[in-house]
Protein backbone atom coordinates (compact mmCIF):
# COMPACT_ATOMS: atom_id res chain seq x y z
CA UNK A 1 0.00 0.00 0.00
CA UNK A 2 2.48 2.67 1.09
CA UNK A 3 5.16 1.41 -1.31
CA UNK A 4 3.22 2.62 -4.32
CA UNK A 5 4.05 6.10 -5.55
CA UNK A 6 0.40 7.15 -5.79
CA UNK A 7 -0.05 6.49 -2.08
CA UNK A 8 2.85 8.79 -1.33
CA UNK A 9 1.44 11.44 -3.66
CA UNK A 10 -1.99 11.25 -2.02
CA UNK A 11 -0.50 11.36 1.48
CA UNK A 12 1.51 14.46 0.59
CA UNK A 13 -1.60 16.01 -1.00
CA UNK A 14 -3.53 15.38 2.22
CA UNK A 15 -0.78 17.13 4.17
CA UNK A 16 -0.90 20.10 1.77
CA UNK A 17 -4.69 20.31 2.06
CA UNK A 18 -4.60 20.01 5.86
CA UNK A 19 -1.89 22.68 6.12
CA UNK A 20 -4.58 25.30 5.58
CA UNK A 21 -5.71 24.58 9.15
CA UNK A 22 -2.53 26.14 10.51
CA UNK A 23 -3.56 29.39 12.21
CA UNK A 24 -0.69 31.48 10.88
CA UNK A 25 -0.93 30.40 7.24
CA UNK A 26 -1.50 33.35 4.91
CA UNK A 27 -3.46 32.74 1.72
CA UNK A 28 -3.31 36.15 0.09
CA UNK A 29 -1.73 39.51 0.70
CA UNK A 30 -2.70 42.85 -0.78
CA UNK A 31 -0.66 45.97 -1.29
CA UNK A 32 -3.18 48.27 0.39
CA UNK A 33 -5.56 47.51 3.27
CA UNK A 34 -9.20 47.19 2.32
CA UNK A 35 -12.40 46.11 3.98
CA UNK A 36 -13.59 42.91 5.68
CA UNK A 37 -11.00 40.14 5.22
CA UNK A 38 -8.45 42.55 3.79
CA UNK A 39 -8.60 45.16 6.58
CA UNK A 40 -5.05 44.25 7.57
CA UNK A 41 -4.07 43.53 3.92
CA UNK A 42 -3.63 39.83 4.80
CA UNK A 43 -6.18 37.07 4.22
CA UNK A 44 -5.62 34.14 6.57
CA UNK A 45 -6.98 30.67 5.86
CA UNK A 46 -8.78 30.49 9.21
CA UNK A 47 -10.80 33.66 8.53
CA UNK A 48 -13.22 31.82 6.24
CA UNK A 49 -15.20 28.83 7.48
CA UNK A 50 -15.82 27.72 3.88
CA UNK A 51 -12.09 27.41 3.26
CA UNK A 52 -11.55 25.47 6.49
CA UNK A 53 -14.36 23.03 5.75
CA UNK A 54 -13.27 22.59 2.14
CA UNK A 55 -9.65 21.95 3.04
CA UNK A 56 -10.58 19.56 5.86
CA UNK A 57 -12.93 17.49 3.71
CA UNK A 58 -10.38 17.45 0.87
CA UNK A 59 -7.65 16.24 3.22
CA UNK A 60 -9.87 13.50 4.64
CA UNK A 61 -10.90 12.35 1.16
CA UNK A 62 -7.26 12.26 0.05
CA UNK A 63 -6.42 10.07 3.06
CA UNK A 64 -9.38 7.80 2.33
CA UNK A 65 -8.14 7.45 -1.22
CA UNK A 66 -4.80 6.13 0.06
CA UNK A 67 -6.59 3.15 1.63
CA UNK A 68 -8.69 2.34 -1.45
CA UNK A 69 -5.72 0.72 -3.17
CA UNK A 70 -7.62 -2.48 -4.01
CA UNK A 71 -10.35 -0.62 -5.91
CA UNK A 72 -8.50 1.57 -8.39
CA UNK A 73 -11.63 2.95 -10.06
CA UNK A 74 -13.05 4.15 -6.77
CA UNK A 75 -9.63 5.50 -5.77
CA UNK A 76 -9.52 7.64 -8.92
CA UNK A 77 -13.02 9.00 -8.28
CA UNK A 78 -12.34 9.86 -4.63
CA UNK A 79 -9.04 11.53 -5.51
CA UNK A 80 -10.58 13.56 -8.32
CA UNK A 81 -13.50 14.67 -6.15
CA UNK A 82 -11.05 15.66 -3.41
CA UNK A 83 -9.07 17.79 -5.82
CA UNK A 84 -12.18 19.34 -7.36
CA UNK A 85 -13.64 20.11 -3.94
CA UNK A 86 -10.44 21.81 -2.87
CA UNK A 87 -10.32 23.78 -6.09
CA UNK A 88 -13.91 24.97 -5.73
CA UNK A 89 -14.11 25.62 -2.01
CA UNK A 90 -10.64 26.86 -1.13
CA UNK A 91 -9.20 28.49 -4.21
CA UNK A 92 -12.63 29.53 -5.46
CA UNK A 93 -13.45 31.20 -2.14
CA UNK A 94 -10.15 33.09 -2.21
CA UNK A 95 -10.75 34.45 -5.67
CA UNK A 96 -14.38 35.21 -4.88
CA UNK A 97 -13.25 37.42 -1.98
CA UNK A 98 -10.59 39.05 -4.14
CA UNK A 99 -13.19 39.92 -6.78
CA UNK A 100 -15.81 40.93 -4.23
CA UNK A 101 -13.58 43.48 -2.51
CA UNK A 102 -11.94 44.71 -5.76
CA UNK A 103 -8.43 43.57 -4.83
CA UNK A 104 -7.66 41.69 -8.05
CA UNK A 105 -5.08 44.18 -9.31
CA UNK A 106 -3.08 44.14 -6.10
CA UNK A 107 -3.33 40.67 -4.60
CA UNK A 108 -0.19 38.62 -4.01
CA UNK A 109 -0.50 34.85 -3.48
CA UNK A 110 1.14 33.61 -0.29
CA UNK A 111 2.09 30.25 1.24
CA UNK A 112 -1.46 28.96 1.58
CA UNK A 113 -2.18 29.36 -2.11
CA UNK A 114 1.04 27.54 -2.95
CA UNK A 115 0.11 24.66 -0.64
CA UNK A 116 -3.28 24.44 -2.34
CA UNK A 117 -1.79 24.32 -5.81
CA UNK A 118 0.84 21.78 -4.73
CA UNK A 119 -1.90 19.54 -3.31
CA UNK A 120 -3.91 19.67 -6.53
CA UNK A 121 -0.82 18.86 -8.60
CA UNK A 122 0.03 15.94 -6.29
CA UNK A 123 -3.50 14.54 -6.68
CA UNK A 124 -3.16 14.83 -10.45
CA UNK A 125 0.15 12.92 -10.32
CA UNK A 126 -1.47 10.26 -8.11
CA UNK A 127 -4.37 9.79 -10.53
CA UNK A 128 -1.89 9.39 -13.39
CA UNK A 129 -0.02 6.71 -11.43
CA UNK A 130 -3.26 4.92 -10.52
CA UNK A 131 -4.30 4.83 -14.18
CA UNK A 132 -0.87 3.49 -15.11
CA UNK A 133 -1.31 0.68 -12.54
CA UNK A 134 -4.78 -0.01 -13.88
CA UNK A 135 -3.45 -0.31 -17.44
CA UNK A 136 -0.67 -2.60 -16.26
CA UNK A 137 -3.15 -4.92 -14.54
CA UNK A 138 -5.34 -5.01 -17.66
CA UNK A 139 -2.38 -5.90 -19.86
CA UNK A 140 -1.35 -8.67 -17.47
CA UNK A 141 -4.88 -10.07 -17.57
CA UNK A 142 -4.65 -10.24 -21.37
CA UNK A 143 -1.50 -12.32 -21.13
CA UNK A 144 -3.18 -14.98 -19.00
Amino acid sequence: MIQRIQSIYMFLAAICFAALWLPSLVLLKTENPGEAYFSDSIFYANESMLILIGSGVSAIMALISVFLYKERGMQIIVAAVSSLMHLLFCIGACFYNVFKYQKLAEFIPANGMYFSMAGIILVWLAVRAIRRDQDLVKSMDRLR
